[in-house]
This record gives structure tokens, sequence and C-alpha cells, in this order.
């Protein structure tokens, strides 16, 4: 079974309970806009939150109100979140988590922008920064002398994201872990109408069990959750919806399925959360598979592909953006600790100065060795501009090299891996002393994630699972012996490339 991804949706429980924090009352209008844009959130009118955001932004902009403003961009982070645009909401979380001057008070909506960016590296399958930034908000609310509701429950959220991103490297242990600390918290909690928390946490104790194939306690898990949201629309209330459809069509039981389907499309109301959509598509395309009908089957297929081909392309596009800001970033840091090291190197450039002077003052006295100097100076600046011109011609056959191996590798063609060893001659050799044991479908399947390719994208073009790619992934890791927490293909890169 597919990951359902309602971690994300919980982004409703602690904008609701944000606004419990003590507030600044210097702007009481602004103020009083932040709680209703939080009420349109929760009553699902995005359009209406975008709008009301970028209001509140304009007037707090004009009184330089840094609460107006971070809460302003968090809400316009967790709008772009619920549409799957995740670029936008990182730099929008980034935007509202600058204001230092007042997350140092309001250390609640400081862990909450945390969270947020953690959901957004999560759906992106970064798990290394994704972690990183969920221990940091969990850090942050750990410092706090003093609790209110809203920390307990998005320490509670957190440990649910969390509970997901271990679901996702297939670790069912940890998954099962995390969820029981979030259920610790929710038991804690006085709130009698805290339905959103104890629903998806119901739903992630469906999924697992449903993962576990202990039928009779998803079933138990799954009620239970919609049973929390009764009459109310929540995306946790449709992944329920799916979650029972799943487990009916495991059954074989096609009625039961199609009802709990149909009840999850009833839900959406509007065009967000297009990865739940993608999702339910494809799951009753493989519904009407199983009863024979190809020609529904087919159609509901089609809406699949579509939809996950819009959505899985913008997803590695942004990815990819997302990891070469990340990269661009750790290179802005590592190029200013240098500078700051510059302080302790002042007494070698000094003498590096005076030998520099001296060379040049003897290379001065030596005027006959001038001319055999000045030939010298032109041979190897020959020699430098043949060097550049064979280096770009070994540039280009290199660019040349990996289009091609990438090519066989989404025809899954037979030559791929033999032709991917060409290209990276070091490579084979390099995992075989990690572990001799490595088969070369193992090694294939590496080369796979070393060229930058996710999941899904491995699934579709060698025709496999996707749980059965989660599987190898898992298998790989133990391995190779690393953390869960370490992104594999980031690993493989500075493992392979280094000297």
């Amino acid at each position: 079974m597919n990951t359902i991804k309602s971690y994300k949706v919980l982004l409703f429980v602690f904008i609701f309970f944000g606004i419990l924090f003590p507030a600044q009352k210097n702007h009481p209008e602004i103020d009083r806009l932040i709680d209703k844009t939080n009420q349109l959130y929760m009553n699902g009118k995005t359009s209406q939150v975008l709008a009301s955001s970028k209001k509140i932004i304009k007037k707090s902009d004009s009184l330089n109100y840094e609460k107006g403003l971070s809460n302003g961009y968090y809400f316009l982070a967790t709008y772009y979140y619920d549409n799957a645009k995740f670029r936008e909401s990182i730099d929008y979380a980034k935007k509202a988590n600058s204001y230092t001057s007042y997350l140092n008070k309001d250390k609640t909506h400081s862990a909450k922008i945390s969270s947020l960016l953690g959901g957004n590296y999560l759906l992106l399958e970064l798990y290394t920064f994704s972690s990183k930034n969920y221990r940091n908000a969990l850090q942050i609310l750990k410092n706090k002398s003093k609790k209110n509701i809203t920390d307990s429950l998005t320490e509670g959220m957190i440990y649910s994201n969390l509970s997901y991103l271990f679901e996702n490297i297939g670790s069912s242990d940890s998954m099962y872990y995390y969820l029981k600390k979030e259920k610790a918290i929710l038991k804690r909690v006085k709130f009698e109408d805290a339905f959103v928390e104890k629903g998806c946490s119901c739903l992630g104790f469906g999924n697992y069990h449903l993962n576990q194939n202990k039928i009779d306690s998803a079933k138990y898990y799954y009620q239970k959750s919609l049973e929390y949201f009764k009459n109310k629309k929540h995306p946790c209330k449709i992944e329920s919806f799916m979650g029972l459809g799943n487990l009916y069509t495991q059954e074989k039981e096609y009625q039961q399925a199609h009802n709990f389907y149909n009840n999850a499309k009833d839900g959406f109301d509007q065009d967000n959360f297009p990865d739940i959509q993608c999702e339910l598509y494809k799951n009753i395309s493989e519904l009407y598979i199983a009863q024979g009908n190809a020609l529904e089957g087919k159609r509901y297929q089609d809406l699949y592909s579509k939809a996950h081909q819009q959505l899985d392309g913008r997803i590695k596009k942004e990815r990819d953006a997302v990891m070469n800001e990340i990269m661009n970033h750790e290179r802005i840091k590592h190029e200013a600790e240098v500078q700051q090291g510059k302080k302790y190197t002042v007494f070698i450039i000094s003498i590096f100065v005076f030998i520099t002077l001296l060379i040049v003052y003897l290379l001065k006295r030596a005027n006959d060795k001038n001319y055999k100097t000045s030939k010298i100076t032109k041979q190897l600046r020959a020699e430098k501009l043949l060097q550049e011109k064979e280096k770009n011609i070994l540039k280009l056959q290199l660019k040349e090299s990996h289009e091609e191996i990438i090519n066989l590798a989404k025809e899954n063609n037979p030559e791929f891996f033999a032709r991917f060893q060409q290209g990276y001659p070091q490579f084979s050799n390099k995992m075989l002393k990690i572990n001799p044991t490595f088969k070369t479908s193992e090694l294939t399947f590496a080369a796979y994630i070393y060229l930058g390719f996710n999941t899904k994208e491995i699934a579709d073009y060698t025709f496999k699972a996707v749980k059965t790619i989660e599987n190898n992934r898992y298998n790989f890791r133990k391995k190779l012996e690393i953390s869960p927490e370490k992104d594999l293909h980031i690993w493989l890169r500075n493992y392979i490339d280094s000297e």
C-alpha cells in the first residue's frame, strides 16, 4: 500500500491553536485579521486565505509589524503547501522565519514554521532535511519553560509526521514508535474538540496495521477516525475513506470498496491536495481492473497518469531547485567560514608576500634570463589553451554519455548497466569495497539512485510496484549500514565521486 500523506493536513490543527498564544496588542486590527484568516483556513476556503494573507502582509509591511509579517508569510506558505507547490511554500516559510525579534518571543510560532519546512522536505523526499527541521522544532519546544496546548499539539503533529517519514523509508518499527508517542501526547491534552488530531492519529494507526496486513485492527482505526470527523469535512477524513477502500479491495469486497472510494471523491470540493487525488485515481483504477472492468480501469488510469505526470514532474523540478538552493547555501556558509578563518592566516600571508617580493627582486636582477623566461611563459600558455580545449571536448563527451545512460535507464534497456559502468568506471569497484556480496541487480538499483531517480520513477521505468522499490531501498540501506536519516542519493554521490 502506498503511503498516504495525511500528515500535511494536520497543519489545520496547529494553525487553529496558534491563535491561543498570547498576541502582541500593538495592532489589534491586524491581529483580528490573523484570527479571521485562520478561520478561513480551518473552513477550507483556500482561495480566500491567499487573498487575506496578502492583505495581512501589506498592512503589516507599512507598519513594520513583525508578528503580522511572520504570520502572513506563514499562511502563504501553508496555502502553497496544500497545493503541492513546495518550493514557493519553502520560500515563504523561510521569510516567515526571518523575523527573529518576534520569533524569539513566540517560540510556538517558530516551532510551527520549522515543522512546516519539515513537511515540505518530506513531500519532496528530502528526508535528511525533513528530519533536521522536525527535530529543530522539537528542540525549540523543549527549551520552552512553560508549554501551552498549542505546543503539545504541535509536538504530537511532529511525531505523526516522523511516523510517515519512517513509513516512506520502510521502517515500520520506527513508524509505530512515533505513532505511539503522538497518541500519548493526545491522551494528556485535555481538549474536547481536538477531533482533528485524534482522527488523523487513528488514520496513521490504520495505515500502519494495513501495511502489516492486520485487517481487523486497520478497519477499527479507520472507522474510529471517521467517528471523530462525523459530519465535518477534512482531508484526513478523505484518506480514512481511501484506507477503507484499499482494505476492502484487498479483501475482494469490491462494492464496499467502491462505496468508500466514492465517499472519498465526494470529499474534494476544490483542487488542493493534488497528491491525495492522484492516489485516489490510482486506487480506483486498480479496483476496476481487479473487477475485470478494463474500460473504467483505463479511464481512471488515464486520470492518474495525467495527474501523476503533472505532479511528479513539478515535484522533481522543485526538488532539484531546492537541492541547488541548499547546496548553494552550504557553499556560501563554507565561504563565510573560510573568510572567518583568514584572521588566523595573516602571519602566513605576510611571509608569503615577503617571499614573493624577494623573488620579484631577484628576477629583476636576472636580466640575462628574461628571454628564456618569456619563451617558457608562452609555451605554458599554449599548453594551457590546449588543455582547456581537450577539457571542453571531454566535458561534451561526458554530457552526451550521461544523456545516453539516462535514456537507457528510462527505457529499462538491458544495456543500461553495462553502459553505466563505462561512464562511471569507479562505481562498481567502490560499491564492492563496501560489500563484496552486492549482486548485479543491486548495483543496477544503486545506479538508478546515483543518477537521481526517485522511488516512483524507478518503479515506473522498471515496471515494478512502488512498495517493491521501497523495500529494495530499505534492504539496500541495511547492506550499506547507513542511518535512515541520511539522504541515500546524496550519500552515494559523495561516496562515489570522492577521491
